[in-house]
C-alpha cells in the first residue's frame, strides 16, 4: 500500500502542470482578461492627465497593473515556464473578449509572463517577493519598450525615462500589488484548501 502511495507522488511530481494548476490557470485568465480588456483603457486615460509631468510616456506609471494576474499565478504555481504559458493563455482569453491588438495580444502577454518567469526562476521559482518585484518589472519593462518601438515613440526620453517608468511600475503596480492579493488568499485559507504547493515555501 505505501509502496502504491508513493508510486502515485512520483508520477505526481512528474506531470508538469497539475489538474489544480490548470484550472486555476483558467479561472485567473478569465479575471485578468476582463480586467486587461475593459479596466485598463480606462486607467489609462486617468494616467495620460495625472502623470502628465512624463509627457508622452505618462501612459506607462500605471501600465504595472498589466502584471499582476501572472504574478498572483507565479506565486501559486512557483513552477518553470507556468506563468508564460498562462499569459499567452490570457491573452488568447483576451483576444475572445475583443481586444483591439487581436492575436497580438498573446505576444504581448506572453512576453509579459516570459519577464515574471525570468525575475521567479532568479530565485528558483520560490514564493518571494524579490522575486515577483524583478518580475514585474521586467515583464512591464520589455512589453512597454516593444509598445514604445512599434507605435513609433522611440525618442531617447521615451526609451529611457519609459523603460525606468515602467520597471518601477511593473515592481510596485504589478509585483507588490499581485503578492499582497495572494498573500490575502492564503491567510484567507483558499490558497491551502485547493492544495497550491506554491505556499508550502512562501517566505
Amino acid at each position: 500500500m505505501k509502496g502504491d502511495e508513493e508510486m502515485a507522488e512520483k508520477a505526481a511530481k512528474r506531470r508538469y502542470l497539475s489538474t489544480m494548476d490548470l484550472l486555476t490557470m483558467a479561472a485567473v485568465a478569465v479575471v485578468g482578461a476582463v480586467f486587461c480588456s475593459y479596466v485598463w483603457p480606462a486607467l489609462m486615460n486617468v494616467a495620460t492627465p495625472v502623470f502628465a509631468f512624463l509627457g508622452p510616456v505618462g501612459w506607462i506609471a500605471v501600465s504595472g497593473v498589466y502584471v499582476i494576474w501572472p504574478v498572483i499565478v507565479g506565486l501559486l504555481i512557483c513552477k518553470p515556464g507556468a506563468v508564460t504559458l498562462y499569459a499567452i493563455v490570457q491573452g488568447f482569453v483576451e483576444m475572445l473578449f475583443g481586444n483591439p491588438f487581436g492575436a497580438m495580444a498573446m505576444l504581448y502577454s506572453g512576453t509579459e509572463g516570459l519577464g515574471v518567469d525570468i525575475g521567479m526562476g532568479i530565485f528558483r521559482w520560490k514564493a518571494k517577493l524579490p522575486a515577483v518585484l524583478i518580475g514585474g518589472g521586467l515583464g512591464t519593462l520589455i512589453v512597454d519598450e516593444i509598445y514604445i518601438f512599434l507605435f513609433g515613440m522611440q525618442s531617447t526620453y521615451a526609451v529611457i525615462v519609459g523603460g525606468i517608468t515602467a520597471f518601477i511600475s511593473g515592481a510596485v503596480l504589478g509585483g507588490l500589488v499581485g503578492w499582497l492579493v495572494a498573500q490575502a488568499l492564503y491567510k484567507t485559507g483558499v490558497v491551502s484548501k485547493i492544495g497550491l504547493k506554491g505556499y508550502e515555501e512562501i517566505e
